[in-house]
């Protein structure tokens, strides 16, 4: 019997640290990044609004040409309207729509080639910060990283934010 109790005794004392041992494999190292903020600043980092501007900025300043363009021939129908001939009324104010139509047209192309460009952009600065938070996740030892906005609490030391922005080339 008292083989018997030695024999448990050492099967839980070997069970006990084995659980120990599984429990302390088990803890993960965990941090976390804001992306909203981090990419915010990334996109200030790489002057993304002033890139865009300069790259649309001629057919931007031609919309706004046209617009000026259809302003005057509005006020022209509005202040000579009842002065002028009807065939001429008529022209002027086939004119002006045709000339808003393609207003709006280009309007619309303009934004949609903008929104474009602007999600090409983003998206290579998701690449970047993706690659930069797995090199300083890998640096820093962290098995999980997660976004600041799916944690309710976290140590401020857990805060990979600023390294991240700083490895993003």
């Amino acid at each position: 019997m008292k083989s018997f109790l030695k024999a448990a005794g050492l099967s839980v004392a070997i069970l006990t640290t084995s659980m120990y041992a599984s429990a302390a494999d088990a803890a993960q190292k965990v941090g976390y990044v804001s992306t909203g903020a981090v990419m915010s600043q990334l996109a200030q980092k790489n002057n993304l609004n002033e890139k865009l501007r300069a790259e649309f900025k001629d057919r931007v300043a031609e919309i706004e040409r046209m617009k000026e363009k259809l302003s005057e021939g509005v006020e022209k129908l509005k202040r000579n309207g009842e002065l002028m001939s009807e065939d001429e009324r008529i022209k002027l104010q086939r004119d002006l729509q045709s000339m808003e139509s393609d207003y709006k047209l280009k309007v619309k192309a303009l934004q949609e080639d903008q929104r474009k460009r602007g999600g090409q952009e983003e998206s290579k600065l998701v690449k970047k910060l993706k690659t930069a938070i797995d090199q300083v996740a890998e640096q820093e030892g962290y098995d999980i990283v997660l976004d600041a906005n799916a944690i309710l609490y976290a140590n401020p030391g857990d805060d990979l934010s600023e390294k991240v922005i700083n490895a993003v080339k």
